[in-house]
């Protein structure tokens, strides 16, 4: 797995490449928690994976949690149509801010 990595007006983009899945989850991990150690403010975006498990939701949400005691934010954006799904019905929609794209996240960011 990959992840490439950006930053765009002080937010540090992450975006995954394949799928997030129970063999690429601690690469994926090391990714975003070694970014949450460099930047407060991360967006993950999801444009680049068809597939996420519960050991990926699980990245995130840890991601998220880390974020928050560090006083960071945390955005998940551009994701397809399936992806938001697995979010949605796992509940993560609700505890979770999800954006269309990084510019509709940057009011979040400020």
């Amino acid at each position: 797995m990959e992840i490439k990595t950006t930053t765009e007006n002080g937010i540090t983009i992450l975006t995954p490449v394949a799928r997030v899945d129970t063999s690429t989850a601690k690469v994926f991990e090391d990714g975003v928690m070694g970014a949450i150690n460099s930047s407060n403010k991360i967006a993950i975006c999801f444009n680049e994976i068809d597939y996420i498990s519960s050991a990926g939701l699980r990245v995130v949400l840890m991601a998220g949690k880390k974020l928050t005691s560090l006083n960071g934010k945390l955005a998940l954006i551009d994701m397809p149509e399936k992806i938001f799904s697995v979010f949605k019905m796992s509940g993560f929609d609700k505890i979770l801010k999800i954006y269309p794209s990084l510019e509709e996240s940057k009011s979040f960011f400020n």
